[in-house]
């Protein structure tokens, strides 16, 4: 598969060798080159000054705003989590007025480790834009292999044969509740194994699949301010997709039983966000 290459995005936490090995092995099975991204810098010092205070405020609304953009449906479901939003947003407003540090402390910190992850994903884009590779594979060390998972990827690669899906972004890993994530509107298409969705709305970047086209645009869209330095990755995604689709048509594939377990998402691993 000479066209395809993926990429293993990680911090060299040694519980995690296990599962990384089996997606090694996943790769050699199916004769396909990995590249691994784990380098980073673990040094950084939590301060909470004023300024990065205001920061994490600043960060908050940024989030919230989007939310409502992408999501926006007018349905109870979207009211609902338009609340929520809400609450968690004045929650975070009273933690840093009246300096609740413990708080403000493990927000920064989350804050710092989903840049660190969203900024090994756009060095795995740099890389892959640079190269003669058509499709892109992305794993996060917690995508768990099933059973099946080997056979379904390959049954994958081969329908790609037999569509256009430059602009279509593949979640293999999944998360949340389809239906709790996709506003019903944007469905597409309903297959038995998936879902053809109007632009992107995935939960997790935990494992996909994309085109070196739909990478590209992805790239040039992040490229654009530095505001899209400040969101994790599975939103700056959905985010920078929102932003192409007034042009281009994006689509997004989500799969009703995902090929790979997201194991944070599921419990069974320890989130990278506790390192």
């Amino acid at each position: 598969m000479e066209e395809i290459c993926i990429y293993l995005i990680h911090n060299n936490s040694p519980d995690r060798i296990d599962l990384r090995n089996k997606l090694k092995n996943l790769s050699n099975n199916l004769n396909i080159k990995l590249i691994e991204i784990y380098e980073q810098d673990n040094n950084f010092k939590i301060n909470l000054s004023l300024r990065n205070k205001l920061l994490i405020l600043k960060i908050y609304f940024l989030r919230f705003s989007f939310d409502f953009k992408h999501k926006k449906n007018f349905s109870l479901k979207f009211y609902y989590f338009l609340l929520k939003r809400l609450i968690k947003l004045a929650k975070s407003i009273f933690c840093i007025i009246f300096s609740v540090s413990n708080k403000n402390e493990n927000t920064l910190k989350k804050f710092k480790i989903e840049s660190l992850v969203m900024q090994k994903h756009i060095k795995a884009w740099e890389h892959f834009l640079k190269s003669n590779k058509k499709i892109m594979i992305i794993f996060e060390d917690d995508a768990i292999c099933k059973k099946d998972s080997e056979r379904r990827l390959i049954d994958v690669l081969g329908s790609l044969k037999n569509i256009d899906f430059e602009n279509i972004y593949i979640d293999l890993a999944g998360g949340l509740n389809l239906y709790d994530v996709i506003p019903k509107s944007k469905i597409q298409q309903t297959q038995n194994d998936f879902n053809l969705v109007k632009g992107i709305y995935t939960n997790t970047a935990c494992s996909y699949l994309i085109h070196q086209n739909l990478t590209r645009l992805l790239f040039k869209e992040y490229q654009k301010t530095k505001m899209n330095e400040f969101f994790p990755i599975d939103h700056l995604i959905n985010k920078l997709a929102m932003n192409i689709n007034r042009s281009q048509n994006i689509f997004s594939i989500h799969f009703h039983k995902p090929l790979f377990t997201h194991g944070s998402f599921k419990g069974n691993i320890k989130s990278w966000q506790i390192y």
